[in-house]
């Protein structure tokens, strides 16, 4: 009973005593929550007016009336008091701010349901503000910039997300080790000026471009507080970017071919390749990936098509400037070549440290110690395959049989620990 006159205080003082309309004006707008991580798969809509009052729906446009109310706010605690509320029952649902996010900490009534935080997984109802959708995505851009250790090329990236919450990063390498500076905050756009308030008074500021770039004027490095000038462009390409490595074994005429494909994130590539003379073929231009075609477009010279899915791409290729036929390479992307390391146990305390390399060539081998020792070695092919978890790696060993992976930010997979065909699974990162 206590806690219930409680809250009819609390709402009371909330609703009467402070000026609704003041403080529910600066949360006008419409707000998405996803309930799916609370077990509802489904999104609901928030619309709240400047005049403090609130509806819930589940569509933008004709949905069902969900329940609508008005709020109320007291040092920063906002409460959504339902217009069906009675004396006897009070339907609320109490929220805080983070940014520009509706941050749920009771239950949330939705028509005859509702959904409440899960404190244990530490997952809370949270509604994104929907504004400046039609910037939302990733923008890319690269900033040589002479520095006192030499030139440094910062690679930046600009996230910009529902809830109008904004990542500003840039990854260099300075004296051989390689660095990411990250901030995050919200955004706002106005008359073609973009703010982004990272923490503690600092902005990043900068200008929307007629080209749908934008400018902006931040930090780059966590040495260095000093702001420089750099133009993003829409990330249009971001899903392919990265490094693809190529081998082709040419030794019957005397040489052997490596090759280097970078994909940037807006759409540019840059080729390098090798056949151990000193006289490398480079090219430069614009590629594009449509319905598993890729299209490489040089800046001088024809566009050449392959094929391309699960981070891996088949072209035909120039490989030196003294072969003149061009080649059919596969390039694998660094997501799935490379080394990978990983360490695991079994129910019996064995412990294990892995290291599975994906080589160039379309194969890979596995060494394996078990409690400091070595245990297992195995080598094989691989492939990659599109799947519903994302990209698949698809390991063959020499007598056929299959061990399968998803690529996340880890390898996820389960294979041999030994070689009585005990299993185990692992979840390898790639090294630097």
């Amino acid at each position: 009973m206590k806690k219930f006159l409680a809250i009819l205080l609390t709402l009371a003082m909330l609703c009467v005593s402070l000026p609704v309309l003041a403080e529910a004006a600066s949360l006008a707008g419409t707000y998405e929550l996803d309930a799916s991580p609370l077990g509802m798969p489904l999104k609901i809509y928030i619309i709240i007016s400047e005049d403090g009052a609130f509806q819930m729906t589940n569509k933008l446009e004709g949905g069902a009336d969900k329940g609508h109310g008005t709020i109320g706010e007291k040092d920063g605690t906002y409460v959504m008091l339902y217009s069906d509320s009675t004396n006897e029952k009070v339907k609320s649902a109490t929220f805080t701010l983070d940014g520009k996010s509706l941050v749920f900490s009771t239950a949330v009534p939705y028509g005859a349901a509702s959904f409440a935080p899960n404190p244990d997984e530490n997952i809370y109802p949270t509604a994104l503000l929907m504004a400046y959708e039609e910037y939302l995505g990733e923008y890319a851009g690269v900033l040589n910039a002479d520095t006192a250790m030499g030139t440094v090329v910062y690679d930046c990236s600009l996230k910009l997300d529902k809830g109008a919450k904004a990542t500003f990063s840039s990854s260099f390498t300075v004296m051989g080790t390689s660095m990411t500076y990250v901030q995050e905050g919200t955004f706002d756009i106005a008359d073609g000026a973009f703010t982004m308030n990272v923490a503690d008074g600092v902005q990043i500021t900068g200008t929307v471009n007629a080209d749908g770039s934008i400018t902006v004027s931040a930090a780059l490095s966590q040495m260095s507080s000093t702001p420089r000038e750099v133009t993003l462009a829409p990330a249009t390409t971001a899903a392919y970017a990265g490094d693809y490595a190529a081998v082709k074994d040419f030794s019957m005429m005397g040489f052997n071919v490596t090759a280097k494909l970078s994909l940037s994130k807006v759409g540019t590539y840059h080729y390098v390749s090798s056949i151990g003379d000193g006289n490398d073929y480079v090219e430069d231009g614009a590629y594009a990936v449509e319905n598993g075609v890729m299209t490489l477009t040089p800046a001088e010279g024809e566009a050449v098509q392959g094929a391309y899915a699960a981070a891996v791409a088949t072209l035909k290729l120039k490989v030196s400037p003294s072969v003149p036929m061009a080649t059919e390479m596969t390039f694998y992307g660094d997501k799935v070549q490379g080394v990978f390391t990983a360490e695991g146990s079994d129910d019996i305390g064995n412990a294990y440290v892995s290291i599975l390399t994906l080589n160039p060539d379309g194969t890979y081998t596995i060494a394996l110690d078990t409690n400091g020792v070595p245990a297992y070695d195995e080598a094989g092919t691989f492939r990659t395959e599109e799947s519903m978890n994302g990209i698949s790696v698809v390991l063959v060993d020499a007598s056929g049989v299959e061990s399968a992976g998803v690529v996340s930010d880890t390898l996820n997979i389960t294979h041999n620990v030994d070689y009585a065909f005990n299993t185990l699974g692992f979840q390898y990162e790639k090294g630097e």
